[in-house]
């Protein structure tokens, strides 16, 4: 059966009390009425400090004082897909799931499952309904197809579990097929060569950026991750051990795991890391000027967490925000038009068509295994091997 409270808890951070102590506003949500209306609580709490610790515990306290627990009237026929959804995002996804997946699924159901499904009853949906709505997809050259069929199958799958439906529409429909990967887009080296030379037109924190993922083949998220201590001056290395996430529901920022789940080192150019110390040098003494507008995010033990790349009040970065700078970047110099993340892609092309072992490419990019590294650049092995048989052209 069903979870009935359908809790779910939010939090805003307030100004300061008169005297200085931190405030937050907590939103509690925990279910319907007989009437199908949303219930609701607020309350503004004061901490004697502004940590994780405390902010999970206030909100317990005051979930606890609502005295949530009691079941509520629902009738299974008359459930219709989007009170459904809600209930899946917050007694399953986000329980279960991490807050990159619970992302994830959300915009896949803005991307048309809601709008399509969501006034039908949840006992009415078909086959012939899910078959539809995926033809409409295709037809509009909608994305991500098949990753929306196995939400769809899931979520029906749960439906099924929690006693609303007795079968899954999505079992006998006819499966999307994934479409064909696209070429990658990268830079060239000539191309490489020219980003360069515009390069110092840039802010000096996009310039950093930029070199970190056309040097050193970090993602977005690790890059807005990285913390002065992640530097190793002395042998010219990046501790990348985390990515920066940021969490819709409670509107916050956090430090995840990397994509594998696992740290990796990675070495940068000398003068890369020389010009991130001296980044780093000038920032410290701006942020040690800052007093009571100093802003960071706290970690669980409520210590400031110091990144290399944060607004001037030392409050994180969106990894979004990068991405856009870089798309404004490209259009105002003329570059050729790829994303940020192509700079990664640029940074294994590069180093492929140099000849530098694979495995190395592999573990500075922080694929979970070769395999993954030669299907992302097949292009570039592909001309390495037509390369390679042209050696031989001299014999005749």
């Amino acid at each position: 059966m069903p979870l009935k409270e359908l809790i779910m808890a939010s939090y805003e951070i307030l100004t300061p009390t008169k005297d200085g102590k931190p405030r937050i506003k907590v939103l509690v949500e925990y279910g319907y009425d007989e009437h199908g209306k949303r219930l609701r609580k607020r309350k503004t709490i004061t901490l004697p400090m502004l940590s994780e610790a405390n902010i999970i515990n206030a909100i317990a306290q005051f979930e606890k004082s609502l005295g949530i627990g009691t079941p509520i009237f629902e009738n299974p026929l008359k459930r219709t897909f989007h009170s459904f959804s809600e209930e899946f995002m917050l007694n399953y996804v986000q329980q279960e799931l991490k807050v990159k997946s619970r992302n994830t699924y959300e915009n896949y159901l803005k991307q048309g499952i809601t709008s399509y499904f969501g006034h039908m009853l949840l006992s009415k949906i078909t086959t012939g309904l899910v078959n539809h709505f995926f033809l409409e997809q295709k037809a509009n050259k909608a994305g991500s197809l098949v990753e929306k069929f196995v939400l769809l199958k899931s979520m029906f799958n749960k439906a099924i579990e929690w006693g609303y439906i007795q079968s899954n529409p999505c079992d006998k429909a006819v499966k999307p097929k994934r479409a064909k990967s696209k070429r990658i887009n990268f830079y060239t080296e000539s191309q490489i060569q020219h980003l360069l030379a515009v390069l110092p037109k840039f802010h000096i924190k996009h310039q950093l950026q930029t070199k970190i993922a056309l040097f050193c083949g970090l993602r977005m998220t690790e890059i807005v991750a990285l913390r002065f201590e992640s530097l190793d001056f002395a042998h010219n290395t990046i501790l990348v051990e985390n990515t920066l996430q940021y969490d819709k529901l409670s509107n916050r920022f956090f430090l995840d795991s990397t994509k594998t789940g696992e740290n990796r080192l990675v070495y940068a150019p000398k003068t890369l890391i020389q010009e991130l110390q001296a980044y780093i040098e000038q920032k410290k003494k701006k942020l040690d000027k800052l007093g009571d507008k100093f802003n960071p995010l706290l970690d669980d033990k409520g210590k400031a967490i110091y990144f290399i790349f944060s607004k001037d009040n030392g409050y994180p970065n969106h990894p979004d925000r990068m991405s856009k700078q870089w798309s404004d970047i490209v259009i105002r110099h003329e570059l050729p038009a790829i994303t940020f993340h192509g700079l990664r892609h640029s940074y294994a092309s590069y180093m492929l068509s140099k000849g530098i072992n694979i495995k190395v490419i592999q573990e500075q990019l922080g694929h979970s295994n070769i395999r993954e590294t030669l299907n992302t650049y097949s292009h570039v092995t592909r001309e390495q091997k037509e390369n390679a048989t042209s050696l031989f052209d001299s014999f005749h």
